[in-house]
């Protein structure tokens, strides 16, 4: 058991931190600027969601530190070879949490600015 238990920490933080990916991007993250329909800010779930991912992120890493004596040779060397490509990963993933992110900010601040000005323009011409 110990010697999978890091494997799937790195599995779980993977798939956590794509699912973070995934809402943002349902969220319009990644919209067109001609697209016209009304972007959500960042929800605070996801807010905090994403400071969960990084510890789940470190999670795997800490706990192969703890259990290193516990594993087995071949699957402790297989671990040691995979571990600065795994850890690439799941920083990788990290980023595109942050910046995906960022960019549904950024699409719901333009969606808000053009609630704002439509509101204005119809107010001034009625």
């Amino acid at each position: 058991m110990a010697a999978i238990l890091p494997g799937f920490l790195w599995i779980f933080a993977l798939l956590w931190a794509l699912g973070i990916c995934a809402i943002c991007v349902i969220n319009g993250a990644l919209r067109k600027k001609d697209d016209h329909r009304k972007v959500e800010t960042v929800q605070w779930s996801v807010i905090i969601m994403q400071i969960v991912s990084m510890f789940l992120c470190c999670a795997p890493y800490g706990v192969y530190k703890l259990l290193r004596a516990q594993i087995n040779g071949t699957i402790r060397h297989v671990y040691a070879i995979l571990g600065i490509p795994s850890a690439v990963v799941l920083g990788a993933f990290f980023v595109a949490e942050l910046v995906l992110m960022y960019l549904q900010a950024k699409q719901a601040q333009r969606s808000i600015i053009d609630d704002v000005l439509s509101k204005r323009h119809h107010t001034t011409v009625n």
